[in-house]
C-alpha cells in the first residue's frame, strides 16, 4: 500500500500555537490556590520566587520573569510550582538583545533606585555608560544614584570633579571604599526601605559593596585584570538580598556596554535635564545645528559639560 502521510495537510504554525496557548491556559485554570512571590532568581525556564522568606522553585509554562517581578503560582497536577500570572511591572531597567534587533532585554523590575556603581581609577571612569544608565534608568521610571567606589585608591580628590556635570544633572551621588568601609554607612541610609539594584561596568566593586552592606557576605570577590584594565565578571545572574529595614538589593552582572531602546532622537533631549535651563530660538530646537540653540551656546561658553552633550550628539545620531 502507497503511503499516504505526507499528502495529509500539515497544521498552520498560527494554529499550533494557539491550541498550545489554550492548552496552557487550561492547566493554568486548573490551579486553583495561588501564593503571591517575588523572584529572586532566574534558572533557565525556571525561577526562583520567595514568599515570607521562604523559597520556590517555579516553572515559567509559557510565562517569562525577571528578577525582581512580583508572581501568582501554585502547584500544577503533575505536582510542580508553575506561574499563574506575572504582575505588572512598577518600573523596569531593560536594554536592547543583542540578539534581535527590536527586541528588549529586561534586567530587572519593580524597583525604587538604581545605583550605578563606578570607580575612577580601577578600572576609569566611562561617563557614557553612565549616560545612557541615566537615560535607560528615567525611561523605566527608577530614580537613578550614582555611587563612587574605591576613593582610596585616588591621589587627590579634586580627580571627583569629573562628577560635578552629573551633580547639575540633579543625580545624587555617594563616594565609599569598601576596603576602607568610607561612605557604606550614607549609602545603606540612602537605601533604606527601598528595593534597589546594583549595575555597572564589571570590576567597579559591586560585589564588594554587597558584601559591605549585607551582615554575612555571600559575593565572590574578583579585581581588575592587569593589561586591559578592565572588571573581571563576578557576578553571573542576578540575584537579591534582604538587607534589613525594609530595604531590598539586587546585584546584576557587570555590563560593558549598553543601548538604548524605544526612544525617537526627538525624545532623548527630556533625558538631559540640565538642558532645560538654556533657552533656543526653537521650541523644538534638537540642539544639533539648529541657529540660536541655547545648548550648543552653553557647551562653548564652558556653563554646559562637554561630554555629557557629545554623549547626547551620540545618542541622537543613533535613534536618527
Amino acid at each position: 500500500m502507497r503511503d499516504r502521510s505526507d499528502k495529509r495537510p500539515k497544521e498552520p504554525l498560527d494554529t499550533w500555537v494557539q491550541r498550545a496557548l489554550r492548552q496552557e491556559d487550561r492547566r493554568r485554570e486548573a490551579i486553583q490556590d495561588t501564593q503571591l512571590g517575588q523572584v529572586i532568581g532566574t534558572f533557565g525556564n525556571t525561577c526562583r520566587a520567595e514568599v515570607d522568606r521562604k523559597v520556590f522553585d517555579v516553572a515559567f509554562a509559557g510565562s517569562f520573569c525577571i528578577v525582581g517581578d512580583w508572581i501568582r503560582f501554585g502547584e500544577n497536577k503533575t505536582g510542580e510550582q508553575q506561574v499563574v500570572e506575572v504582575l505588572p511591572r512598577r518600573t523596569k531597567l531593560s536594554r536592547p538583545d543583542v540578539g534581535g534587533a527590536n527586541k528588549e532585554k529586561l534586567i530587572v523590575a519593580n524597583v525604587d533606585s538604581v545605583v550605578i556603581v563606578v570607580s575612577v581609577v580601577s578600572p576609569p571612569l566611562h561617563p557614557r555608560l553612565i549616560d545612557r544608565y541615566l537615560v535607560a534608568i528615567q525611561q523605566g521610571g527608577a530614580k537613578p544614584l550614582l555611587c563612587v567606589n574605591k576613593i582610596d585608591l585616588l591621589e587627590d580628590r579634586s580627580e571627583l570633579d569629573v562628577l560635578e556635570p552629573y551633580r547639575l544633572a540633579g543625580v545624587e551621588i555617594i563616594v565609599l571604599s569598601t576596603r576602607t568601609q568610607e561612605g557604606t554607612a550614607q549609602l545603606r541610609e540612602a537605601l533604606t526601605g527601598q528595593t534597589c539594584v546594583f549595575v555597572g561596568h564589571s570590576g567597579v566593586g559591586k560585589s564588594s559593596l554587597v558584601n559591605a552592606l549585607l551582615a554575612k557576605p555571600t559575593q565572590e570577590v574578583r579585581g581588575v585584570s592587569e593589561g586591559y584594565g578592565r572588571g573581571r565578571h563576578t557576578t553571573t545572574a542576578s540575584s537579591l538580598h534582604h538587607l534589613g529595614d525594609e530595604t531590598v538589593l539586587i546585584d546584576t552582572p557587570g555590563i560593558r556596554s549598553f543601548g538604548i531602546q524605544d526612544l525617537e532622537a526627538t525624545e532623548i533631549g527630556g533625558y538631559f535635564p540640565e538642558f532645560a535651563k538654556f533657552a533656543c530660538r526653537f521650541n523644538d530646537c534638537q540642539h544639533i545645528a539648529e541657529p540660536g540653540c541655547g545648548v550648543q551656546q552653553a557647551v562653548i561658553d564652558g556653563e554646559l559639560d562637554p561630554t555629557r552633550y557629545d554623549t547626547y550628539r551620540r545618542l541622537h545620531a543613533e535613534l536618527g
